[in-house]
């Protein structure tokens, strides 16, 4: 491999780090806070509507996280097609 390909390859992940590194910390963070709420048996009551859910808190976060990611995504995603439109 030529030192052209090395830094093109070497530019490429710099750049990716540079755009994603809020989403590697908070995803760290995450990872984190579920392990911690894991080690702890505490549980979390959540009322929806008119009913009342009990579950672990590790489990309520990891909820929340992926209910946040898919709507991260649906905007992404309507953002693109925006674009693509124009």
């Amino acid at each position: 491999m030529s030192t052209e390909q090395a830094g093109t390859t070497e530019n490429r992940f710099l750049l990716w780090l540079k755009r994603k590194w809020l989403a590697i910390i908070l995803v760290a963070l995450v990872v984190f806070v579920v392990i911690q709420n894991g080690l702890v048996t505490g549980t979390a009551t959540v009322a929806v509507l008119w009913a009342q859910i009990s579950l672990p808190t590790w489990l309520l976060v990891v909820i929340l996280v992926l209910i946040g990611a898919i709507v991260g995504w649906m905007f992404a995603r309507n953002r693109a097609a925006r674009n693509r439109r124009r």
